[in-house]
């Protein structure tokens, strides 16, 4: 059975780029379009299968052309999709991303929002045969504490992104292995400030009084923060000219998840993750951007 499973969210990515993400009320015109493969756990799955992981991934997609086209491009990205069923319209982001790289997304659920406790109940012998599990929030809540508490029963590490950021109880973090937030998210959890290294840290410890056991915060361009029981490290971007930020943080997720499946440390599987988001953000488009394996060696490799 796979090493990693990722349960989750498929969306099909409508993008547009800009000069400037618009304010409200404001029109601006957009340079150019794309559509792509995304969501979340379709982005997590996909780059942890492309970096060497063997991934597995539940969730589900509209019975259209789009859902056809993410399941594809799971498939050919080496991951299996035994655990993803059809149902109603494959999900969407609307994404805009300015000329620096930065983005702003719309969701709309569609099939995301059907995924059920029954979903994971079917499929439950993925769960006990794997050895980590990588969700996010784009699927019902109810459903994801579902699976923590299936994960606490059979001992399965759980790495939780909880985008978007939503209220989690105490009770569900105690059982999670590794909470991945960006800062963003971190602030909107913990309700403390995050402006500086200081205050992301003291936010970051507030959740390990909540019973998180291992706390990783992605801040962009200035890398990310770990803190476990037994240190805390801030760990440096790689410095890059970014093109698009998009699943940036879903490929630091999966290169972290799949460095522990291989054997690293945090601190090292921390490394790897950063040197491969350092790669996704000087690319265009979601899936598109995320690296095989062989290229994060020759990125690492052509480096003074």
């Amino acid at each position: 059975m796979k090493k990693i499973l990722v349960i989750g969210s498929l969306n099909m990515d409508l993008v547009t780029h800009v000069p400037h993400l618009p304010i409200p009320g404001e029109t601006i015109h957009s340079t150019k379009f794309q559509k792509s493969p995304g969501g979340k756990g379709a982005n997590q799955a996909v780059a942890a299968a492309k970096l060497g992981g063997d991934v597995a991934m539940i969730g589900r997609v509209g019975s259209d052309d789009h859902g056809q086209v993410l399941v594809n491009n799971l498939k050919a990205a080496g991951v299996d999709i035994t655990g993803i069923q059809e149902s109603g319209t494959t999900g969407m982001a609307f994404i805009n991303v300015s000329t620096d790289g930065e983005n702003n997304i719309v969701l709309v659920h569609g099939a995301n929002g059907q995924v059920n406790r029954a979903d994971i109940y079917q499929f439950l012998h993925m769960i006990k045969n794997c050895e980590m599990i990588i969700m996010q929030l784009e699927i019902p809540l109810d459903v994801v504490e579902y699976v923590v508490d299936l994960a606490a029963e059979f001992k399965k590490k759980v790495l939780l992104n909880p985008a978007p950021a939503q209220q989690l109880t105490e009770g569900m973090l105690r059982k999670v292995h590794t909470l991945i937030p960006n800062e963003t998210e971190l602030e909107q959890i913990t309700g403390m400030p995050v402006a500086t290294m200081e205050q992301v840290a003291a936010a970051a410890h507030k959740l390990q009084s909540n019973g998180v056991a291992r706390i990783i915060v992605t801040l962009g361009d200035k890398g990310s923060y770990l803190v476990n029981e037994e240190l805390e490290v801030h760990i440096p971007a790689e410095k890059v000219t970014p093109v698009d930020t998009t699943a940036a943080g879903d490929s630091y997720i999966a290169a972290f998840a799949v460095g522990l499946t291989k054997g690293m440390s945090d601190v090292e599987a921390a490394k790897f993750a950063t040197k491969v988001a350092a790669i996704v953000v000087t690319k265009e488009g979601a899936q598109p951007s995320l690296p095989t394996l062989e290229e994060v060696g020759e990125q690492l490799q052509s480096r003074p």
